[in-house]
């Protein structure tokens, strides 16, 4: 299902877009390559949305993936910030000269359907998440339950976390 669509704007001079579902609006968006990635599998662009007091705060990252059926090239990652109750997953396809469509489909039992993004088993991931690692894409997991509360993850909110 399309839920969006980015593409390269002259005047600001980056990739911009928007995602719209029933429940989210994200009128505009920014998608931007990563100049410094440290590997192959580091993200290829960042997202980030402007908050109301004008910072671009970050909200997602995609990975570059294959199709196994034909080797074409899409965008997988997924959109995500703390104030959502879960994660939202998301392919685009196209080109930075052409846009990027946004897709979303619902994650559902992939061994009988044969492959999510990308024709793979495990819905088009590697181990679980959208970014190739369980969890959704991200290291650590989630400290939200199913509610949107915070669970712990073993550690409480007055614990000291080193940066």
């Amino acid at each position: 299902m399309k839920i969006g669509n980015f593409k390269f704007d002259e005047r600001a001079s980056d990739i911009i877009g928007k995602i719209a579902t029933r429940e989210m609006r994200f009128p505009y968006l920014i998608m931007r390559r990563v100049e410094d990635r440290q590997s192959d599998s580091a993200p290829v662009y960042e997202i980030y949305e402007t908050n109301r007091a004008g910072d671009e705060i970050q909200i997602g990252v995609v990975w570059e993936r294959k199709m196994r059926a034909n080797d074409e090239v899409f965008l997988s990652g997924m959109i995500d910030d703390p104030s959502f109750r879960e994660p939202l997953p998301i392919a685009l396809f196209g080109d930075e000269t052409n846009g990027f469509d946004v897709q979303w489909r619902r994650e559902r039992e992939r061994e009988q359907q044969g492959g999510g993004f990308g024709g793979r088993g495990n819905g088009g991931r590697a181990g679980g998440g959208f970014g190739g690692r369980t969890g959704g894409g991200f290291s650590g997991g989630s400290t939200a339950g199913p509610d949107g509360g915070y669970t712990g993850g073993g550690r409480s909110l007055d614990d000291e976390v080193p940066y």
